[in-house]
């Protein structure tokens, strides 16, 4: 089980890679364990669309990278591949503004684990939610 200071670790990592996960760099993790999470991250002009608000792919990475975070944090600290994404967006969240992301394993099982994400933006609004199912491969630590 990753503890919430390993859990840090891997974040802090990533304002140093050139890989895409850099676009999660501002991203500070407010409590982990036993299959939970919760992170947030203001939201910067680099996550905007066209429009001026936070990007869907962005959204899908959060849903994606701290679903994986929260199964980490688990007695069976397992890392995999996404087999499944779905992440339903209801509302825009604006530069400036700082979100909420939180996430909970729902089960984990041998092989195959779901875990469900909420983002929140700072008047309480939920901006989008998704669902992640991996394939769990191989022991995180």
């Amino acid at each position: 089980m990753a503890s919430l200071q390993a859990i840090r670790q891997i974040v802090k990592s990533m304002k140093h890679t050139p890989i895409f996960e850099k676009c999660l760099q501002h991203i500070h993790v407010v409590s982990a364990g036993d299959g939970k999470i919760k992170c947030t991250m203001p939201v910067m002009e680099e996550h905007l669309n066209m429009n001026k608000t936070m990007h869907g792919g962005l959204t899908a990475t959060l849903v994606d990278s701290v679903s994986s975070w929260a199964f980490a944090t688990t007695k069976e600290a397992k890392f995999g591949v996404s087999i499944d994404i779905n992440v339903t967006y209801l509302t825009a969240a604006k530069q400036g503004e700082t979100i909420t992301i939180t996430s909970e394993v729902l089960k984990q099982g041998r092989t195959i684990g779901f875990a469900n994400v909420d983002i929140h933006n700072e008047a309480g609004n939920l901006v989008a939610t998704g669902r992640h199912t991996k394939f769990m491969a191989s022991k995180a630590y």
